[in-house]
């Protein structure tokens, strides 16, 4: 990936969450959690059948994680299982997204019925059914309670507190979505992705200025320096737009 395609996928990643989550809400009777046993496995072998050429090598390299997760039935093989589905889920743009979230949270239970304390499985079950629930039919709060459940057994986790700070960004609860993003920069100064999705955020809010600072604190901060004149022209545009 260049420098330009992967700035560009930084500073898109909130609104990425933010359109996720205004996709088509469901009605108050729909059921919480999604059934992902039993019609998975038919629905898979349906979905194989009207795929494009690009498509069918990625429902193949699917199929050979299920089959290994199957053939292993260990926490990591299932781990694996479910963080390919969840890609590819969020990759499709049609019906078979469906399908690809099913199997992500299909693989991310068996992941926690073999090791209910799997943080890590945990928070990317939490993040499938709320980026799921509106193809699903199914509550997105649930989703969102186990991210927190985490959070509130390790208050350090930064991948959950990440989640819910995207999904902060999502319900426009933007002095959360800060909060969670800074706590990130507290527990680890490392993770300077954090300074554009704070850039993000005060964008959102209107706040042009504190998203220039961030993103100059994003800018001191990396090495790359093809990505750094990247951000030097993004913020050039900004401040040419005051």
């Amino acid at each position: 990936m260049n420098s330009s395609k992967q700035i560009l996928i930084i500073l898109l990643t909130v609104v990425l969450a933010v359109l996720i989550y205004l996709a088509p809400k469901m009605s108050s009777g729909k059921k919480a959690a999604p059934d992902t046993g039993g019609d998975f496995s038919a629905q898979f072998e349906e979905a194989k059948k009207s795929l494009s050429e690009e498509q069918k090598r990625i429902f193949e390299r699917l199929e050979e994680k299920l089959h290994r997760a199957e053939k292993d039935n260990n926490e990591q093989s299932w781990q694996t299982c479910g963080n390919e589905f969840l890609k590819a889920a969020r990759f499709f743009q049609d019906a078979n997204k469906v399908v690809l979230y099913k199997g992500a949270i299909s693989g991310f239970e068996k992941v926690l019925a073999l090791n209910p304390k799997n943080l890590s499985a945990k928070t990317s079950l939490g993040s499938a059914i709320v980026e799921g629930s509106s193809v699903l039919g199914i509550q997105p709060m649930a989703g969102i309670t186990l991210i927190r459940e985490v959070v509130a057994a390790d208050s350090a986790n930064i991948e959950a507190n990440l989640q819910l700070g995207l999904f902060s960004v999502t319900s426009r609860q933007f002095d959360k979505a800060i909060e969670r993003f800074q706590r990130i920069l507290r527990i680890d100064s490392t993770h300077i992705d954090m300074y554009v999705y704070l850039g993000d955020t005060y964008m959102t809010m209107g706040e042009k200025q504190k998203a220039i600072d961030s993103y100059e604190n994003y800018k001191t901060r990396v090495k790359d320096t093809l990505i750094i004149k990247d951000i030097d022209e993004y913020i050039k545009k900004l401040k040419q737009n005051n």
